[in-house]
């Protein structure tokens, strides 16, 4: 697990900005900083307490299991968004991104490297960032939608090769791993959708506030909304392309078993009687057919294979096979 990268900047209006420390900041009223912590840090923890935030603003700083959500207080507003994690192979796939946002004071707080944050910060470096604070939140958010879809198209083209692969598939051990590859997928597909059909609904409330962003940032975070009604619609059909693709893996699966068992059957049928003759035969009593002839055994063998025979030609006759 890689942990996220601290930083405090002051926001230049001009899409940089310059490093400060914790403390320098602390007197500082007019400049926009944007502040990003580790919520996990005991330390951090300590100056979050310092900072006079309401306790359900703290409460929701700090809890590490949260879904998206937002509340509006009289200095501020909290926000909680989830944004893809960098490490593809974890098994938690969205990261808890808490958001503090003042006129001038955006806190976010993360455990977990956000690839979302990374990507706002080297924008800055190079003079494309955002000026103010509600820029920086817009920027935020239309960023850890490009990383969804990113996601999504991964999701999508998986999909794909595994409906190729189930048509193609002929063998037990390939049908397992397929299961596999499959159940990884659909649970990949619910845990994306468990956060983002809440975040999508979240942007459309956040769009009819008053009184936080600007009519220009309202319009952006509309885009946002879009963008996310498209990734939760094109989620919803992915998890129904997994669940035809499961479909036909089942039925080829129960084709497959079906002409086992029907061979199986087929075989039983010719070997029953077989099996019955030959049973009668080795029976330990007087009069048994061929019991003392020098070529009884010869006989018998014979006669089973005729019958055999018989057997199958009657069975291909009526079209058992």
């Amino acid at each position: 697990m890689k942990v996220t990268t601290e930083f405090c900047y002051v926001l230049n209006g001009n899409g940089r900005a310059k490093s400060a420390t914790l403390k320098s900041i602390s007197h500082q009223t007019k400049d926009p900083v944007w502040v990003h912590i580790d919520y996990a840090n005991e330390k951090n923890q300590e100056w979050l307490r310092q900072q006079k935030l309401s306790p359900a603003v703290l409460e929701n700083l700090l809890d590490s299991d949260t879904t998206p959500r937002y509340f509006k207080e009289r200095k501020g507003v909290l926000i909680v968004l989830r944004g893809v994690n960098a490490i593809a192979n974890e098994q938690d796939d969205m990261i808890a991104l808490h958001i503090w946002m003042t006129k001038n004071r955006l806190l976010t707080l993360s455990h977990r490297a956000l690839p979302t944050i990374a990507k706002v910060v080297n924008d800055l470096k190079v003079g494309k960032g955002p000026s103010t604070i509600e820029d920086c939140f817009v920027k935020l958010a239309h960023q850890m939608n490009a990383r969804i879809e990113k996601t999504l198209v991964d999701i999508n083209e998986e999909g794909d090769e595994l409906e190729e692969a189930v048509i193609a598939e002929t063998s037990f051990r390939e049908d397992a791993e397929l299961r596999h590859h499959l159940s990884v997928l659909r649970h990949k597909i619910v845990g994306l959708r468990r956060y983002l059909v809440p975040q999508r609904d979240l942007m459309n409330k956040l769009c009819a506030e008053e009184n936080i962003f600007s009519p220009e940032n309202v319009q952006e975070l509309q885009e946002v909304s879009r963008d996310l009604t498209t990734i939760v619609s094109e989620l919803d059909f992915a998890r129904d392309h997994s669940a035809v693709t499961q479909e036909e893996l089942d039925s080829q699966t129960n084709i497959e078993m079906s002409r086992t068992m029907y061979l199986m059957s087929l075989i039983m049928v010719i070997f029953t009687p077989l099996t019955f003759i030959t049973g009668l035969l080795g029976a330990n009593v007087g009069g048994i057919p061929f019991g003392e002839h020098q070529y009884g055994f010869l006989a018998i063998t014979i006669i089973l294979i005729v019958l055999a025979v018989i057997q199958t030609l009657i069975l291909k006759k009526v079209k058992w096979f």
